[in-house]
């Protein structure tokens, strides 16, 4: 079973995926209004918008007019978190073996 951070990794890994995250920045959208932005057909659509609302990216909505679909950023928070967390242990990390690579006094003969 993945973890919410696996789903939230590989559902942004797509770029397909992240361009209709970007579009969905300015507010709730229609299917087709996302498709016609992105130049996608819509059984495609489809499919990253299920990948995306199992890792929880998206809530979608039948409306009046259709489908409106809606960004969710909260899963992105817990891979920030570990993104951050991992960057600042490599670069604790990397300064520790910079320190011990330095050479000590030279010595005289």
């Amino acid at each position: 079973m993945a973890s919410a951070l696996d789903e939230t990794l590989l559902a942004i890994a797509d770029p397909m995926r992240r361009r209709i995250f970007e579009v969905l920045f300015a507010g709730a959208t229609r299917v087709g209004e996302i498709a016609a932005a992105l130049g996608i057909d819509g059984d495609a659509l489809s499919k990253h918008l299920a990948i995306m609302e199992s890792a929880g990216l998206i809530v979608r909505q039948r409306g009046e007019d259709g489908e409106i679909v809606t960004a969710n950023p909260a899963p992105l928070e817990i891979a920030a978190k570990w993104i951050n967390t991992n960057r600042e242990l490599w670069t604790m990390r990397s300064q520790m073996q910079d320190s011990s690579h330095e050479p000590g006094p030279v010595e005289r003969q």
